[in-house]
């Protein structure tokens, strides 16, 4: 017998002939007791997801007046009654939706009385609120539904111990948020009949009561992933018979063979395969300019790979050679032959990971793709580490016809835009453009052709010209490579080489021997000899620390703004300088420096400018992010601020000749936080009060008149003694220190 579509108004009254007997009516319909409780209405994160993909379907088929079927719906039909085997969650669902209409429209009884014969033999109580559901009135006056029905004098209080009840008035609620804009429901509903099943007497189906009743029982729902997999090939069905057959075969054997190796601890692939899938989808999303970016597997699907889509067959094959591609390898030691992290390897590139982040980008990304942390805030696997993988995905997918020799040249070249485009990888530009589609186009040249392109705004312009000098340069001097390569790994400069330059190739292993073996203050210091090496941020001056990379990071990682008068250049010629008089012998490195530093003091001729003092008194060389404030650097030199945050002046500052003097002598002096907004040095137990002016020095006492000496200098302006000896014997000759 074929198979009949009925809504649920007309199932109730529908005849059926049952093993050649007279036919028989539907009634009543009943949930019987074997049945678990109605669960579209549960909470929690799997329930959630399916009550809103089951609502939208809904919603949809009403809003677009497009007709759905739900499957097939059956149970046994005895004396009138229908007891229902499978469908009861579609069906309550429907009966909550029907009477949502009814009574939201106030719709005459007698047009939705039939609604009556729907019922729950469960418990007694969800039998007596289906049937007051319907007897009784609300008045839809509240955003919650369940509120209102809880506070009628007809609702007990125990039914809040029934599950289904509580089920119930959780779905209430969210096809009230989902339909409470749609005029005439009710019409769509019991007149349009666009939402129908399929309905067979069970007996009709071939089984027993007590077999249909045993395989019913087993009490284990399909999960999220096989309600994806069914509902995705039925997308692909409906456009493919060969692609469905192909997909179902790669989706059951060969790409569950791929990500059995990953599977959890539960030991099932399906959150894996999910979140390859989204990233795959993802990327199409980006190329294609799809927004919003859909995070929902199931509207993902749909929005890529159903008919309605103008580019889903393309779409299919991108995705199926996405997979395919990772069939047959040994991924682990496919991603340890291209990438390292430690030492450095020939012929790899290093990634810098950070906690939790693997050299397997394949095993990462299926761990994290589509996670976040922070409320939502922060990726777990970032856009960086999904613009790195869609590289490796497209020589995967291109390995024919890309060598291996380009393809590892050309990673590294991803690595080092990647690394160094950090205002450059977003989803949008300020402007709200798809960023990251440009970011995926430059991506793909790389890889696919080997061409950097600089006209279009992708990776950060100033790292791919360098990219590009880099590729022109080694036409030339290919015997360089390996030592380019080292230098482009090391962790301060993460790709970026230009504060040594190409020019400066004898340089290249020196740069590393230096920041590798020697204390980082001794170094700035050494720099400050040969010249003025720091660089401006708007108005903040920046020089390297002893223990914060990120610092010496910044300051070799050139920016428009930090190369503003040619500072960024200015550092690294002064750079080079001294990587050039540097010995050969490492371990003669650091003596090296320290002669250089002692020597450029004991100079009798060496001027007492700022860089003489920074080099002199380990105290100036603040270790937090090396940021200062000159208020007026050429015409006050002296006047100098210590930031203590990087940013601004309202965090803690001091001035720096200040905060020396009190550093030297703790048990004498204390000095506020904040110079800036006005604290200065004082003495300790008294109100004695020492301002360090660019060439004076003001000392307040309380109740007496304040005095004054002169910092002596040339008609440069530049210090003819040094200011911390000197300003130490001023107040040791007025009793101020011992």
């Amino acid at each position: 017998m074929t198979p009949e579509l009925y809504t649920f108004k007309n199932l109730i009254g529908a005849h059926f002939s049952i093993n050649g007997e007279d036919s028989v009516r539907i009634d009543e319909i009943i949930i019987p007791r074997i049945q678990r409780d109605y669960a579209q209405g549960r909470i929690g994160a799997s329930e959630n997801r399916v009550r809103e993909r089951f609502l939208d379907a809904l919603y949809e088929s009403i809003y677009e007046q497009r007709s759905i079927t739900l499957d097939f719906i059956y149970g046994d039909v005895e004396a009138g009654k229908l007891t229902l085997l499978d469908g009861q969650q579609r069906l309550t669902t429907l009966f909550l939706l029907y009477w949502y209409a009814a009574k939201k429209e106030k719709i005459e009884k007698q047009a939705y009385n039939f609604l009556k014969s729907f019922s729950y033999a469960t418990r007694f109580s969800s039998r007596d609120f289906c049937k007051a559901l319907v007897e009784e009135e609300i008045n839809f006056c509240s955003e919650e539904l369940s509120k209102e029905i809880e506070n009628q004098a007809w609702y007990p209080f125990d039914w809040k111990n029934d599950p289904t009840i509580q089920s119930m008035l959780v779905m209430i609620d969210a096809i009230n948020k989902k339909f409470k804009n749609i005029e005439h429901l009710w019409q769509y509903l019991s007149e349009k009949n666009l939402i129908s099943f399929y309905f067979l007497p069970l007996e009709k189906m071939g089984l027993s009561d007590e077999l249909y009743i045993k395989m019913n029982s087993r009490g284990k729902p399909l999960t999220d992933f096989e309600h994806f997999k069914a509902e995705f090939l039925e997308i692909i069905k409906a456009q493919s018979e060969p692609l469905y057959k192909e997909f179902s075969q790669k989706i059951d054997i060969d790409w569950t063979d791929i990500l059995f190796p990953y599977r959890g601890e539960n030991q099932i692939i399906d959150d894996k395969f999910m979140r390859y899938f989204k990233f795959i989808s993802h990327i199409l999303c980006y190329h294609n300019d799809i927004r919003p970016l859909e995070y929902n597997e199931f509207k993902l699907a749909k929005q890529l790979y159903a008919k309605e889509n103008a580019n889903s067959i393309s779409n299919l094959e991108f995705l199926k050679s996405a997979f395919d591609c990772w069939y047959g390898i040994d991924i682990d030691a496919f991603f340890n032959s291209v990438f390292y992290t430690d030492s450095y390897e020939c012929g790899k590139t290093k990634l810098y990971l950070k906690e939790g982040e693997t050299t397997n980008l394949f095993f990462d990304c299926c761990n994290y793709h589509s996670e976040f942390a922070n409320n939502g805030r922060n990726r777990l696997f970032s856009l960086n580490s999904i613009l790195l993988f869609y590289a490796v995905v497209l020589y995967r997918q291109n390995i024919t016809s890309i060598t291996q020799q380009n393809f590892r040249r050309r990673i590294r070249i991803v690595r080092n835009l990647i690394e160094n485009s950090q205002y450059e990888i977003r989803e949008f530009d300020q402007y709200g453009n798809n960023q990251m589609q440009r970011l995926l186009n430059d991506v793909s040249e790389i890889i696919l052709n080997g061409n950097i392109v600089t006209e279009d705004r992708g990776f950060n312009l100033l790292q791919k010209q360098e990219e590009q000098s880099k590729l022109a340069w080694l036409q030339s001097n290919s015997q360089y490579q390996e030592e380019l390569f080292k230098l482009e790994d090391y962790d301060l400069l993460k790709g970026t080489v230009s504060i040594v330059g190409l020019h400066s190739h004898q340089n290249f292993s020196k740069f590393i021997n230096l920041f590798d073996n020697c204390d980082k203050k001794l170094i700035s210091k050494a720099l400050l000899c040969i010249g003025d090496y720091s660089q401006n941020l708007g108005w903040r001056t920046q020089l390297g620390v002893k223990s914060k990379d990120s610092v010496w990071a910044d300051l070799f990682h050139p920016t428009k703004q930090r190369n503003e008068g040619n500072r960024f250049q200015n550092t690294s010629t002064i750079l080079n300088q001294l990587l050039a008089r540097l010995p050969k012998d490492t371990a003669e490195i650091q003596i090296f420096l320290k002669t250089a530093v002692s020597d450029y003091l004991n100079n009798s001729n060496t001027p007492k400018d700022w860089r003489y003092y920074f080099i002199k008194y380990e105290q100036m060389h603040y270790d937090t992010h090396g940021m200062y404030w000159w208020h007026d650097k050429k015409g006050k030199p002296y006047e100098i601020i210590i930031m203590h945050t990087g940013k601004a002046l309202s965090g803690k500052n001091w001035n720096i000749f200040s905060y020396v003097l009190s550093e030297l002598y703790p048990d004498v002096f204390e000095l506020g936080n904040f110079a800036y907004q006005g604290d200065k040095l004082k003495i300790k137990n008294e109100n004695t009060y020492i301002e360090i002016f660019n060439d004076k020095v003001i000392v307040t006492k309380e109740n007496q008149d304040a005095f004054y000496f002169l910092i002596p200098q040339n008609s440069d302006g530049i210090d003819l003694e040094d200011r911390i000896e000197k300003i130490s014997q001023e107040l040791r000759g007025k009793g101020l220190l011992s």
